[in-house]
């Protein structure tokens, strides 16, 4: 291998890895917002026509952008690696299906829950890990995570297609 195509493979491993720690976040947030104002909006209508309170709205909006912001940065890391682990194995093992993205998505999600599990960070601390006390908690919190994250995940692999198809010529 060249050095020429040897630059252009990690050229596309960072474009990769790029596209999931940027787009990953952005999709899962707008997932989340997605989700929580469409099962809230109906309750915060009928509770605003009862209680007649129009300032109750600017709270609610604020804390729904405070709620993007808090899933777009929890969900940053594991992006990062899954887009590290995907792109290494769809650039130089080849495998850049579908499938290899949502494992790669499903391993970054393992590391962190398992992170989670080892490391309780301080009540002043800007970490955000999730923890969950036993073996039924952690599975229902890789599963829904794992579900949650299967659109975003596709997006970033349809994105990503240039990258990890691309062949070089020798």
């Amino acid at each position: 291998m060249s050095v020429g195509a040897a630059l252009r493979s990690f050229g596309r491993v960072i474009g990769i890895v790029l596209i999931f720690s940027i787009v990953g976040p952005l999709a899962f947030a707008t997932l989340i917002l997605l989700i929580v104002a469409g099962f809230s909006a109906p309750l915060l209508q009928i509770a605003l026509d009862l209680v007649n309170l129009g300032a109750l709205g600017t709270v609610v909006s604020v804390a729904l952008w405070l709620l993007v912001v808090a899933t777009w940065l929890a969900s940053f890391p594991p992006s990062a690696v899954a887009g590290c682990i995907f792109a290494m194995v769809a650039v130089y093992a080849g495998v850049n299906a579908v499938w290899m993205a949502w494992l790669a998505v499903a391993l970054a999600i393992i590391g962190v829950i398992a992170l989670g599990v080892f490391i309780i960070p301080d009540e002043s601390s800007a970490v955000i890990l999730p923890s969950a006390r036993s073996a039924s908690e952690t599975l229902s919190l890789f599963a829904v995570l794992a579900v949650l994250a299967i659109l975003p995940t596709t997006l970033c692999w349809w994105l990503a297609k240039p990258l990890h198809r691309a062949s070089i010529a020798a």
